[in-house]
């Protein structure tokens, strides 16, 4: 479920309530890449915030439990390639898991910068169904969604 109401972004599209389903889907997306970007999640308050740091400590203990777990595992093999394969593999889903609790670690609560680039993002979507724009020419504008993502950006990365 989305942090931004429907509402809202209906109103911002202009778009037609038989359209809500369509829109529920793209603010979905939009929102999942904003947090993508920020490699954090953002929350409607405080209190939402609160409730999932506080989860933070046990899903780190969970994910370390299914990472020992699956290295053991692992070692029941008897061929060096499939251990070496299967400790790979649970490197990267510990990993994964990591990469997921942070997001919530380093929540954020959402606010209006956070809220007009996920709609921009939106407004994208919903103009440009397709991937293939014929007949136009298309500019990114140069106050778009990842210049007002940017300030709350963390671990800068690719």
């Amino acid at each position: 479920m989305s942090v931004i109401d429907i509402e809202l972004a209906m109103k911002h599209l202009l778009a037609e309530p038989e359209d809500q389903v369509l829109v529920q889907a793209q603010l979905d997306a939009a929102e999942e890449a904003a947090m993508q970007f920020l490699q954090r999640r953002f929350f409607v308050d405080q209190a939402a915030l609160e409730v999932a740091r506080v989860a933070v400590p046990t899903q780190l203990s969970e994910a370390r439990v299914i990472y020992e777990a699956a290295k053991q595992d692992a070692e029941g093999f008897d061929d060096l390639g499939d251990q070496c394969r299967l400790r790979e593999q649970a490197r990267q889903r510990y990993g994964d898991a990591l990469e997921a609790i942070d997001l919530d670690a380093y929540g954020i609560v959402i606010n209006a910068a956070i809220t007009a680039a996920c709609l921009l993002k939106l407004g994208h979507l919903f103009a440009n169904r397709e991937e293939v724009v014929t007949g136009t020419i298309a500019t990114e504008l140069p106050l778009a969604s990842k210049s007002l993502l940017m300030p709350y950006r963390i671990r800068m990365g690719v």
